[in-house]
């Protein structure tokens, strides 16, 4: 069931080639087994907290300590207690009013079809998830884009949550999950053809190259899918909602937005600012010099939309932006001279 926001609001993001309360997009919840039999959703802030709620030795405790183990973690995580049905927990959660942007997930393995069950709730919801599993083998190229897979095989230690912890705390829009270091997590070790096949289809997978553990490279459903990009667009899609739902209940003095040409570029404008906001140095989730909007005027509204603006519907506005992106890897050529 869509947001009932999106049936006020609708906010379409179409990646293309280049030619009110906001969701906050760095919270995060963690899900897992319990030991205690009555544990529900709750929000933690510490160990404690954890072992005292869902046992020492569980599986939720233990993502927590690698929660907190990190050198920059967001104050608090959701937790979920969850059986065989990771999912239906995940949604209960959200349906008793626990907010939370990334879905963090460890199971043993996971088969393409259960991705996809996931991804078309992600996508209602518009959340991400960030699974992992043991081997990730069976799902190269799941192009599931609201799933990023992370291989690791360490009994007690969740790969997935180290780097989403990091990342809601460094701000999980801005920049990229690639090249980066986490704390009490045990590089993998692979060949050179095992990075390339795992990578290469999409997996994340955390190993030393050159001395130094990176995440390498944060991908969703294949090399080319990126989380921060997905992530980026659920920020505009959120942010443009709320400033526009925002100025339908206060604008003009809370008298309402006049349909004519004057509101209408109000609303043009609250697309235009969060698309600079998003590009602004604090930010950098999109480019400079790439964001535009367009909005009809209200004569041409009145000639061709004739129906819509007796609905009190605004129709046309659009915009356009570039995501703001980072360079992940690069190929030198160096000639030597005499």
């Amino acid at each position: 069931m869509a947001q009932i926001i999106d049936q006020i609001v609708k906010v379409s993001i179409q990646d293309a080639i280049s030619s009110v309360t906001t969701v906050d997009v760095n919270t995060m919840a963690l899900v897992g087994t319990s030991d205690v039999e009555s544990a529900v959703a709750t929000k933690i802030l510490s160990v404690e907290g954890a072992e005292e709620a869902f046992g020492a030795d569980s599986q939720l405790t233990a993502m927590v300590k690698a929660f907190y183990a990190q050198d920059v973690q967001p104050i608090s995580v959701i937790c979920i207690p969850a059986g065989d049905d990771a999912l239906a927990a995940v949604k209960a959660a959200a349906s008793e009013g626990h907010k939370f942007y990334h879905v963090v997930f460890a199971t043993e393995s996971v088969d393409v079809a259960t991705l996809k069950t996931w991804q078309e709730w992600l996508a209602d919801a518009k959340k991400v998830a960030e699974i992992q599993v043991s081997d990730a083998q069976a799902l190269l190229n799941h192009k599931q884009d609201r799933i990023a897979i992370f291989q690791h095989d360490v009994d007690g230690e969740y790969l997935n949550v180290a780097i989403t912890a990091k990342k809601c705390a460094m701000d999980s829009a801005r920049g990229s999950y690639a090249h980066k270091t986490v704390q009490g997590i045990t590089a993998d070790n692979y060949t050179a053809e095992q990075f390339a096949t795992l990578t290469d289809g999409g997996i994340n997978i955390y190993t030393e190259v050159a001395g130094e553990a990176r995440v390498f490279f944060g991908t969703t459903g294949s090399n080319e899918d990126f989380i921060d990009s997905v992530i980026k667009d659920d920020w505009v899609r959120f942010n443009v909602q709320s400033r526009i739902y925002k100025l339908f209940g206060e604008g003009n003095d809370g008298q309402g937005v006049n349909y004519d040409d004057a509101g209408i570029q109000s609303v043009g404008a609250c697309v235009l600012n969060v698309l600079e906001v998003g590009a602004d140095e604090y930010h950098q989730y999109l480019m400079k010099g790439r964001n535009s909007v367009n909005v009809p005027s209200y004569a041409y509204l009145k000639e061709n939309y004739a129906e819509e603006v007796r609905k009190r519907n605004l129709p046309l506005v659009s915009g356009k932006y570039s995501r703001m992106g980072t360079i992940n890897s690069a190929q030198v050529t160096i000639q030597v001279v005499l």
